[in-house]
């Protein structure tokens, strides 16, 4: 989950070693292991039962936010509505114009502990075989990951 353009596809897709084909999530959508999510699903309040909703098919929430965006719209402690364990990204850090420790302090802001937040560019591939490694510990009985 993320905001909008925050690279929530993008990173999914480099987690699954595809092409890298930038698309607008319009749905939630089922890929796999991953459950891609709108990005008005946290930027619009509104929508926020449909995240919780969404989440019980998951084992793992990925929250996902660019070192480029200037604005949070994660709210406070956001990630406590769901009963599963989370992880933090810090997207797009081959990026010359941006910003790590703000895009980290985001999600520490949404409840994300700091241990648990990894930096990644899905272009360079950088951090995305230790962000793979994390993810892979919440893998469930029947060898499936989701995010």
């Amino acid at each position: 989950m993320g905001r909008i353009r925050s690279g929530k596809t993008t990173l999914m897709q480099a987690l699954q070693k595809k092409e890298l084909v930038y698309a607008k999530t319009q749905q939630v959508t089922y890929s796999d292991n991953f459950i891609d999510t709108p990005g008005e699903f946290i930027e619009m309040s509104i929508f926020a039962h449909q995240a919780v909703s969404v989440s019980l098919d998951a084992s793992l929430i990925i929250m996902v936010s660019s070192c480029i965006d200037t604005q949070n719209s994660i709210r406070p402690n956001f990630i406590t509505m769901f009963n599963l364990p989370a992880i933090g990204v810090v997207t797009k850090i081959d990026r010359e114009d941006g910003n790590r420790s703000r895009s980290r302090h985001y999600l520490q802001y949404a409840g994300i502990p700091d241990n648990k937040i990894f930096e990644v560019s899905s272009y360079s591939g950088q951090g995305l075989e230790t962000l793979s490694q994390e993810i892979h510990k919440y893998v469930n009985r029947d060898g499936q990951a989701f995010s």
